[in-house]
């Protein structure tokens, strides 16, 4: 089944989707998909975080992630949220957590843009939306792995999120 029919079966043939749904996968290279009105149709990855000088060390390029943000004139946004589990943190300990200010950019750019925005875990969207669906969708994009994690963002999203968004 192709995602333009899963999508109908989901949403319905009126197709409530999001105009321009911008997806992302934030870290040092931030991943991201747009969707408009339901159909994939760019997608990409940025550099976010630059002089890196350790695992969770560096500086945010806010710089891309605007970029990000004016070449897809997103109506809404999702992202991928990001949690310290305890079976990770210690690599987390003296750490910047570099994901969490680059989720803190978005929710600014969400806000000065009036862009609703929404997230997801990652357990969600990388269950359902695995390498073998994105290939049979025609999603699969080689060699850019955070851009296939935000392409997976918005397939689940748009296939499972039921709220009222303006579209």
């Amino acid at each position: 089944m192709t995602f333009k029919e899963l999508l109908v079966r989901s949403r319905g043939s009126e197709n409530q989707a999001p105009h321009r749904l911008l997806c992302l996968d934030p870290g040092h290279d931030t991943g991201w998909a747009l969707f408009v009105d339901g159909e994939l149709t760019e997608w990409g990855q940025e550099h976010t975080v630059v002089d890196r000088h350790g695992h969770n060390e560096g500086t945010v390029d806010w710089r891309a992630m605007e970029h990000i943000f004016n070449i897809t004139t997103p109506t809404t946004v999702v992202f991928e949220n990001y949690r310290v589990y305890s079976s990770k943190s210690d690599r987390h300990i003296n750490s910047e957590v570099l994901t969490v200010r680059i989720i803190g950019g978005i929710d600014y750019l969400c806000w000065k843009y009036n862009t609703p925005v929404y997230n997801q875990m990652a357990f969600q969207h990388k269950g359902f939306c695995t390498d073998k669906k994105l290939k049979m969708w025609g999603y699969w994009q080689e060699g850019m792995r955070h851009s296939r994690d935000a392409i997976r963002i918005g397939c689940f999203w748009l296939l499972f999120n039921k709220e009222d968004v303006e579209c």
